[in-house]
């Protein structure tokens, strides 16, 4: 029980450090990882198992190359010897049998022996020796020697040797081959009586000994040794390996011969410094006195296996590397997957949301129809809970769901089966792909293919207000058409009730200006001078008014007729030229007479040029100028241009220049005159043509009003626009 104060031992802790490591082995990436180190560490135990066992194999095979090689040597020792010792047996028989076998240095004895000689190869001479130590016959071709041989190891071995086996002395110099050593095979001849009369002797040559080891070059990799029962060498292949001279001085493979008459060890062979580390086989000659030791060193042994061991430590590296790389790889790849699906998850969440927010109701669907999610809006429109939606067909909520066309207003159905107008607009998203367009709904559903996976978003939006307010848009726009119409009807029924009384007014005004009743006076004359100008005025007014209203209501019918372009021009010049004069503005009329003939209404297209005109001086300074010209577009069609100096036009009222009523200065006390009506008539005009009406200004640079005609509208095309061009704004 704790003490009190004191802080109490954290026994959670190891509950939550096993919880944590649980989680930690427990989770696919340590699972991933740990699988990857598994994988390479058996891979590498694979092959450090065949590693191991390739050498232990390599070893074998070597052990087994050492003895086939001693017994190659044993083979081909026991043929000679056997060979020799049946040569001896026939030659003691020929000795005994022939009369001139005892007789020192009998021809017909040293032919034989000759002969005997020849046809055996390993020999390399044959002598006979009497009881004394003398020679008696020998198959040389040099005379006998003289000397007593008495003190030769292969005479006296077999005179105090007991049988009459072969005998096998040491290695000696041959008096018949200078420079070369021979191996003496002696054995006894007998008399009938069994007395001694001296000794055959084999001169036998080691190198055809060996001749079968070193036509089949097993000696290179190793060496073989022939020996004699007291450890004397005979035989060292291959030469100059300085090999011992005696066995006994071997001890690993003398203690080996002591113990086995066949047997295999692993030691030291003689070689540079310490030696060599060879693989040894060591055998007795069986029935003759001989021993046979064959040495393979362990690095020529070896020497395939440390090929095979660095090729497949390569391999063990380079899969490893690959396993490690692929593991870090698959580790990443599912780290990255756990990202995206908690991204996935997150975002789920949030559409989720957004859609629970929408005031639209978004339903989901697969290709069947059926219904997959259900947003809370969709809830509420409809009056169902989400969960007894899902799975039911879209019909359930639209029965004409999926017939027609996209984006389309239908009839939907609540939970009591009240009907309201909707609008529903599907879009088709493809969980193997990216979003389709919304037009892509097919107009069945069922007509899809089933391998597809598609899920569609329909969107549902209550129509009923906007039904509603349609209907009152709809009941607003006659309303203002008939007002208008009735506008339209009024201005032109005022304009010709006005008409007859301006007319009268300016007729009077007229008679009055020209005395026809008496005479008046300078003040009289200056009243009805005003009387006459502002009847004027107002009549144009009336004139533009009843224009404005035959256009838009589509009255307004023209009377074509061929006009000469320059001279509609010169005409409307005289209109303004006294106005022009009086605000000091010169006129620059470039139309000359040769412009082209148009096939238009003249009255208006009269009035189009006027109305450009007229604001062209109004607008153009003191001191300011006006430019006319005219010509055919390199299309064929017609073109006029009329600039100016003036003050320009602001841009943000270059969208509203061609409205009527409309003036870019609406005050009480705006500095221009006017009523707004000139540009927007004459561009109604030059549509009723067929042309257009455009305009290039800016403030305090002037501005260019052109009015384009189609080539229909031209008559003749005297010249091309080029001749005179468009000056800038």
């Amino acid at each position: 029980m704790p003490v009190p104060g004191s802080a109490s031992p954290p026994l959670s802790c190891p509950a939550n450090l096993a919880r944590a490591l649980r989680g930690r082995l427990g989770s696919v990436r340590f699972l991933m990882t740990a699988s990857g180190l598994a994988f390479i560490l058996v891979v590498n135990a694979l092959i450090g198992y065949g590693i191991v066992q390739g050498r232990r194999e390599a070893l074998d095979a070597g052990e087994r190359a050492t003895r086939d090689l001693a017994r190659m040597l044993e083979s081909q020792t026991l043929r000679t010897a056997f060979a020799v010792d049946q040569l001896l047996r026939d030659l003691s028989f020929a000795l005994d049998t022939l009369p001139e076998g005892t007789r020192r240095g009998s021809t017909a004895i040293h032919d034989h022996l000759r002969q005997r000689r020849d046809s055996f190869a390993e020999l390399a001479d044959l002598v006979v020796v009497d009881s004394d130590g003398f020679a008696l016959h020998h198959s040389a071709d040099l005379p006998l020697p003289k000397l007593p041989l008495s003190d030769r190891a292969y005479f006296t071995g077999p005179l105090t040797g007991a049988g009459e086996g072969l005998y096998v002395g040491a290695a000696i110099n041959s008096r018949v081959r200078p420079g070369t050593q021979v191996i003496p095979f002696s054995r006894r001849w007998l008399d009938r009586d069994g007395g001694f009369r001296g000794v055959m002797v084999a001169m036998v040559d080691p190198t055809r000994l060996a001749a079968t080891l070193e036509s089949r070059d097993i000696d290179r990799k190793g060496s073989v040794f022939l020996a004699l029962e007291d450890g004397t060498v005979l035989l060292d292949r291959p030469p100059g390996r300085n090999g011992p001279d005696r066995l006994t001085d071997w001890p690993a493979v003398w203690t080996a011969l002591a113990a086995h008459d066949e047997t295999t060890i692993r030691g030291m062979a003689p070689g540079p410094g310490a030696g060599i580390d060879s693989l040894v086989s060591v055998r007795r000659v069986q029935g003759y006195p001989f021993v046979i030791v064959a040495t393979l060193p362990v690095a020529v042994a070896l020497a395939e296996w440390r090929r095979d061991t660095a090729a497949w430590t390569a391999i063990g590296t380079a899969m490893t590397i690959a396993i490690a790389l692929l593991t870090s790889f698959v580790v990443r790849q599912h780290a990255r997957r756990e990202e995206d699906q908690a991204r996935l998850a997150r975002a789920s969440r949030r559409i989720r949301g957004i859609l629970d927010s929408m005031l639209d109701a978004v339903v989901t669907f697969d290709t069947a129809g059926r219904i997959v999610t259900f947003n809370r809006a969709a809830e509420m429109m409809f009056g169902v809970p989400e969960r007894e939606m899902i799975g039911q067909p879209i019909e359930a909520l639209i029965p004409d769901a999926r017939g027609g066309a996209n984006d389309r207003d239908l009839t939907a159905l609540r939970r009591d089966g009240r009907a309201f107008p909707v609008g529903f607009t599907v879009s088709d998203l493809r969980l193997g792909g990216g979003p389709c367009a919304a037009d892509s709904y097919p107009a069945s559903v069922g007509a899809l293919r089933p391998d597809e996976p598609r899920i569609y978003v329909g969107v549902i939006r209550d129509m009923t207000r906007r039904k509603q307010q349609e209907a009152e848009l709809i009941a607003s726009k006659t309303q203002a058409e008939l007002a208008n119409r009735a506008k339209s009807e009024f201005l032109a029924n005022m304009s010709h009730e006005l008409r007859t009384p301006l007319n009268a007014i300016i007729g009077f005004a007229e008679v009055l200006d020209s005395e026809f009743f008496g005479a008046v006076n300078e003040r009289q004359k200056s009243c009805i001078a005003d009387i006459h100008d502002s009847g004027r005025h107002l009549l144009d007014i009336v004139n533009a008014v009843l224009d404005m209203s035959k256009l838009e209501s589509g009255q307004f019918e023209l009377c074509e007729e061929a006009v000469e372009a320059h001279e509609a021009v010169g005409q409307c010049l005289m209109m303004v030229r006294d106005r022009a004069a009086a605000g000091a503005v010169a006129i620059h009329n470039e139309a000359t007479a040769a412009v082209a003939t148009l096939w238009v209404d003249r009255r208006a297209f009269k009035q189009v040029i006027l109305n450009l005109l007229s604001n062209a001086v109004k607008f153009t300074p003191n001191g300011g100028s006006i430019t006319i010209t005219a010509g055919l577009d390199e299309d064929g069609g017609f073109a006029l241009t009329v600039a100016d100096t003036g003050i320009g036009i602001p841009p943000d009222f270059m969208a509203d220049l061609f409205q009527p009523f409309r003036q870019a200065e609406n005050a009480a006390n705006r500095r221009y005159e006017g009523t707004g009506l000139g540009l927007s008539i004459s561009k109604n005009f030059i549509d009723l043509h067929g042309g257009t009406l455009t305009c290039r200004s800016a403030p305090g640079a002037g501005t260019a009003m052109t009015v384009r005609l189609p080539v229909e509208r031209v008559v003749d095309r005297p010249m091309k626009m080029g001749s005179h061009a468009a000056p800038a704004a």
